[in-house]
């Protein structure tokens, strides 16, 4: 194996290694910006109960709407390779 192919093969190394840093950054980004949204939902979600239990009525549509929300979104955050 010349020079050459030994420093080509190198480059292809290190382009695959910035590549899968690259990807991994941008996974990792979108998991904390899925973390934040499950969490908003989940504060929202907490005044919507502390709500109902002051005795307010007709809420259990919203508790549904934000249980369903939080759970896509968790599944979308699993479905981000670790």
């Amino acid at each position: 194996m010349g020079f050459t192919d030994k420093a080509r093969e190198l480059a292809n190394k290190t382009a695959d290694a910035a590549q899968k840093g690259a990807k991994d950054a941008r996974d990792m980004g979108e998991k904390l910006m899925l973390q934040r949204k499950l969490n908003a939902s989940a504060e929202e979600l907490g005044h919507v109960v502390y709500r109902q239990h002051q005795g307010m009525r007709g809420l259990d549509d919203e508790v549904n709407r934000l249980v369903t929300e939080m759970k896509a979104l968790q599944a979308e955050i699993d479905a981000i390779p670790e």
